[in-house]
């Protein structure tokens, strides 16, 4: 049986309890730095409310999850009464929202970050990011996540423009706003993400003024990041 979507708030009914999560969290189980029981010790201690633990996954070579699934269930028992949610990040594969994922991962899913992190060459392999013009990058990057927006296996659009905004800075407002208007349209919440967002107060504005689902998370890869 396939999960059900998972409910997130609107940006207008955030408070104080709603902002005090963390969904975005990275362990060693991939590229992470803190164990399961020391992301979750750590989230405990800050007395956040809800924690998610999300990997990175691929469709192929991701037999480790179901492992990854049992830990997360048995250690988060231990931290009760923190919600502690078994999430993954999962790229996008193409602009009509393909998603590099299982369905048997994502039926293990209580969250699905869907991301755009690298886009695959016409010729084969990956784009090289450092051939792409600045302004086709953004319009590429923006064109594989409004993809992601029509996929409804994903309840989260993660770092919305990041990879732009790490090598660039501010997406260019015009695109941004596309972004958060087809998540407002799509249903799917869009993520909070300071780590990424280059223009924190233009951004709240906009989700302000539009008031998508949105999801709050660091994409933290070590205990420090946890809650930020």
């Amino acid at each position: 049986m396939r999960r059900l979507r998972r409910k997130f708030p609107r940006f207008s009914e955030l408070d104080a309890m709603a902002c005090n999560v963390e969904h975005h969290v990275h362990t060693k189980w991939t590229d992470g730095k803190p164990t399961v029981a020391e992301a979750l010790a750590v989230a405990r201690d800050r007395g956040l409310r809800s924690i998610a633990i999300t990997e990175h996954v691929r469709h192929e070579g991701s037999d480790w999850f179901h492992a990854f699934a049992v830990e997360v269930r048995a250690v988060g028992r231990s931290v009760d009464p923190m919600q502690v949610l078994v999430g993954c990040e999962a790229k996008a594969l193409d602009t009509a929202g393909g998603l590099d994922v299982s369905e048997a991962i994502l039926d293990q899913c209580d969250i699905v970050l869907g991301s755009v992190h690298r886009w695959p060459a016409s010729g084969g392999g990956l784009v090289n990011f450092a051939e792409l013009p600045q302004e086709d990058f953004a319009e590429l990057e923006t064109s594989y996540a409004l993809g992601l927006l029509k996929n409804p296996d994903i309840d989260v659009l993660a770092h919305p423009g990041g990879m732009y905004q790490r090598r660039f800075g501010k997406l260019p407002d015009p695109l941004m706003r596309r972004l958060v208007e087809a998540a407002h349209a799509s249903g799917i919440a869009i993520e909070i993400s300071t780590s990424y967002l280059q223009d924190v107060p233009a951004f709240i504005d906009l989700v302000r003024e539009i008031d998508p689902y949105v999801s709050i998370g660091s994409d933290a890869h070590n205990v420090d990041a946890i809650g930020t």
